[in-house]
């Protein structure tokens, strides 16, 4: 398989889109699959459609660890 240099030209299911409409403020924090590549991504609202955020399906994206501060109270 080639490695994938351009983003994809993702799109969402349109189960994903009646959920984000229904739910305005909170339907943005989650992560949803995309329809083209079945990657888990954001969505972002432009111009009121929902559209997933760029991505490359060519890349994993580790989840996200919290960061150990040496400043918090114990």
């Amino acid at each position: 398989m080639a490695i994938l240099t351009k983003p994809c030209n993702g799109t969402l299911s349109e189960e994903t889109l009646t959920l984000l409409q229904a739910n305005r403020e909170r339907a943005a924090w989650g992560v949803y699959p995309c329809e083209v590549c079945g990657q888990n991504v954001g969505v972002l609202e432009e111009k009121g459609k929902w559209v997933p955020e760029r991505h490359w399906p060519s890349v994993t994206y580790s989840p996200r660890r919290p960061a150990v501060s040496r400043y918090s109270r114990q």
